[in-house]
Parts: C-alpha cells; sequence; structure tokens
C-alpha cells in the first residue's frame, strides 16, 4: 500500500476537515449509533450534500439508521447530519 502521504491521503483529511474537494465533503453525525463519525458524501450540482443518508449497524445490530442533512455555521463543510432515528424495516 501507498505512504500515508500519498495525495489520496491528503484528499480524504481535506474531507475530513470540511472541505469541499471535487464536489466531495466529509459531514459530521450528530446523535445517535453513529455519533462523532463523518460521512463521506457527494455534493449535488446545487452544492447541497443529499437530503438523508442512511448507515446500518452500531450498537443496535443491523438496524439500519437514517440521518438528515441540516445546516451548521459551527462546521467548516457548513452542514452537519442530524440523526433521525432507526428506519422502519422494509419487508423483502
Amino acid at each position: 500500500m501507498g505512504n500515508d502521504d500519498s495525495g489520496h491521503m491528503k484528499t480524504i483529511d481535506r474531507w475530513l476537515a470540511g472541505e469541499v474537494v471535487n464536489n466531495t465533503v466529509g459531514i459530521k453525525v450528530v446523535g445517535g449509533p453513529f455519533d462523532g463519525h463523518t460521512k463521506i458524501v457527494f455534493l449535488g450540482e446545487d452544492g447541497t450534500p443529499p437530503a438523508v443518508v442512511g448507515a446500518s449497524g452500531g450498537p443496535a445490530g443491523p438496524t439500519r439508521h437514517a440521518c438528515k442533512a441540516v445546516r451548521s455555521t459551527v462546521v467548516r463543510a457548513g452542514w452537519i447530519y442530524a440523526y433521525t432515528g432507526p428506519e422502519p424495516a422494509t419487508e423483502s
């Protein structure tokens, strides 16, 4: 594998710091089982992140969890993902 000074790792560090690079940014998750984690997302043409993102796992196991994009003036990315709760189970 490459070293930690690679261009790829520098780009990831910039995303995690909340900087938009190539229309992609890292957005902090606030609340829920993924509190403090960062979702790296592509921004839409209007510069906004996906309105809702999901993740599975956490302390509750394989349950899907949803987070909603919310504007924030206290983080560099300008957005956070606020935890909205577990997604309803879907029938297969």
